[in-house]
């Protein structure tokens, strides 16, 4: 995914504008346990299928277990990430309008366009406590199977299930209209910009100082909006960067270790070393010799 602005792929096809991730042929299994600040206009629905999985969903930070769903609205940032192989999300990814109908009944007035307009959405998250969450889970694991058997009307069905997952959210009135707080609009594309702005230069050297000002802000209140929106420092969000793509070109890349390390930002190796053991438990020669993922 692209990291921390904007998705520039496209999900699914523009007949059939839904995704699966990760695939289920298993083609991307090594991209799955971070998925950096990124948003884009589809809706998607993510399901914790086993242990436990941080989301950080606008300025809100869950922790997901095995069982719960979370739904994240069109255009609105959220991170993922799900460290070790006993930690496992799927997200499915699909345009609201894909839902909509060709004739306008009381079902496309009322649930199915205010949701493709954004005037209505679900509820973030749906857990032990929600009695419609095994109902959702069931429907969603049909999507599943359908994508697997690629019948001609696997399609339908898909369309059908997620059709069904709004009936079960509104009948248990899990869909709400959008509420916007004063300045919210303006605080939304503020932290888009800023990760957008990071997830593109993050390899360059930045100061905390130096970005506040790029946007037109006081290192103090860039600090305090930064850790109250992100739920981390300024620090700690740029290392992450830098270590995820840092595992990635481990994994994908033959490029030295040291070089690595400098290539994603970091001036001090033994600092890299020490960060990326914080993260993955073991140093990236051990990640990259033992295949960790």
């Amino acid at each position: 995914m692209d990291a921390a602005r904007r998705e520039k792929k496209e999900h699914g096809t523009q007949s059939f504008p839904f995704q699966i991730y990760p695939a289920l042929d298993g083609s991307e299994a090594d991209d799955s346990d971070f998925i950096p600040y990124h948003w884009h206009p589809e809706l998607e629905i993510i399901t914790v299928d086993a242990g436990r999985v941080s989301l950080t969903i606008a300025d809100h930070i869950y922790e997901g277990v095995h069982g719960d769903v979370f739904f994240v609205a069109g255009e609105e940032l959220h991170e993922i990430r799900a460290a070790g192989r006993e930690n496992q999300f799927r997200s499915f990814v699909f345009a609201a309008d894909f839902l909509q109908f060709a004739r306008a009944d009381q079902a496309e007035t009322e649930l199915v366009a205010p949701l493709a307009e954004g005037a209505l959405r679900f509820v973030t998250c749906l857990d032990a406590k929600t009695p419609e969450r095994g109902r959702v889970r069931a429907l969603l694991a049909q999507i599943v199977q359908a994508c697997l058997v690629q019948t001609p009307g696997s399609q339908l069905a898909v369309k059908a299930a997620l059709l069904g997952i709004v009936a079960a959210c509104a009948a248990g009135g899990l869909l709400e209209g959008r509420r916007m707080h004063p300045n919210a609009d303006y605080k939304a594309r503020q932290r888009k910009e800023i990760v957008g702005y990071l997830g593109e230069h993050f390899a360059e050297p930045l100061s905390l100082t130096a970005v506040a000002a790029r946007f037109g802000l006081s290192p103090q209140y860039f600090s305090t909006f930064f850790r109250e929106n992100f739920g981390r420092t300024f620090t700690q969000h740029v290392n992450s960067l830098r270590i995820e793509q840092a595992a990635r070109l481990l994994r994908e890349t033959d490029l030295p270790v040291m070089e690595i390390g400098f290539c994603v930002g970091f001036d001090n190796f033994s600092y890299f070393i020490k960060r990326f053991r914080a993260v993955y438990g073991v140093s990236p020669s051990h990640y990259r010799k033992d295949g960790i993922q």
